[in-house]
């Protein structure tokens, strides 16, 4: 009768708890968690997108974060420089994540028909950005 009074303890006790251990947002085995742009082709911070005679466009930082609840945020400054001024600024964005395999995939909280699309390995993503005039690589890591 002990023994059945034990496993019975046992068995309300396990379905009263979560068996799921929390995320751990510095783990390799999950994309949740917060990132830092290190590169942008392959160029360390800060790195001109644009470099011309009269026109410099450059990433100073970016940051991106991923939550367990599927959403994200990404905060990026850049710096503009013409002749005779130079401005800097942040751009910020929102949206929900999903991962199917080593693919992860941001949908923008403002534009649903904006997405990207980037590849997931461990401590790093990497994003590649086509528009008409050039490709531009990121890469971030944990």
């Amino acid at each position: 009768m002990l023994a059945i009074g034990f496993g019975l303890t046992l068995a309300i006790a396990a379905c009263g708890s979560d068996s799921s251990p929390p995320v751990d947002p510095t783990s390799p085995d999950t994309p949740v968690g917060n990132y830092s742009i290190t590169t942008v082709n392959a160029k360390a911070l800060p790195a001109a997108v644009i470099d011309t005679t009269n026109y410099k466009f450059e990433i100073l930082s970016g940051a991106l974060n991923l939550t367990a609840d599927g959403k994200y945020t990404e905060v990026t400054r850049f710096r503009e420089t013409i002749p005779d001024n130079t401005s800097t600024f942040v751009d910020s964005t929102f949206g929900t994540w999903t991962r199917s395999g080593t693919q992860i995939s941001l949908k923008n909280g403002e534009d649903p028909n904006a997405m990207s699309t980037g590849t997931w390995a461990g401590m790093q993503m990497t994003f590649v950005m086509v528009d008409s005039a050039f490709t531009t690589t990121f890469v971030y890591k944990k």
